[in-house]
């Protein structure tokens, strides 16, 4: 297995006011959490990365982090039928897309599907279990440390 040689950095989009929002920054938590796992985490329960703040946050990790895999994580809408699809992208995320911003962010994207796209966004989003929104994020760290964890060979440095 070949190793990545760049420093990986995980940033997740999303706000704990917001039950279907919030799984981005569960995901943050629970990573950070882990001592061992070996990424630089942005976006937590008690410091997100939300619509208000982003700009300036993206704009933090790429100097900061230059070079560096970036791996966005957010919570999406779509079909009723796909609730709890987990979808890995090549391209990033679009961070804001339910306020009608479609700047993508990142290297590689994950994003999970915590409501159905029929009907208001925000409502939807507002709706969502939270029990269910949880479950889901616990679901997208686990598969993230795993994929990371599993290509490490050096603490941090990839």
């Amino acid at each position: 297995m070949t190793a990545i040689k760049r420093q990986i950095v995980v940033v997740c989009f999303g706000t704990p006011a917001i039950s279907g929002d919030s799984l981005g920054p569960a995901v943050g938590s629970m990573l950070r959490a882990d001592r061992t796992f070996p990424a630089f985490v942005y976006g937590t329960l008690d410091r997100p990365v939300t619509g208000r703040n982003m700009n300036e946050w993206i704009d933090f990790v790429r100097e900061a982090h230059s070079g560096a895999l970036l791996l966005a994580v957010d919570a999406c809408l779509g079909d009723a039928g796909n609730l709890g699809r987990i979808s890995v992208r090549s391209d990033g995320v679009c961070p804001a897309a339910v306020g009608g911003r479609k700047k993508r962010f990142g290297d590689v994207g994950i994003i999970a599907v915590v409501g159905d796209k029929n009907g208001d966004a925000l409502s939807e989003l507002m709706q969502a279990n939270t029990l269910y929104v949880t479950k889901l994020a616990h679901k997208v760290a686990e598969l993230i440390k795993t994929a990371i964890c599993g290509i490490a060979d050096a603490p941090a440095v990839f």
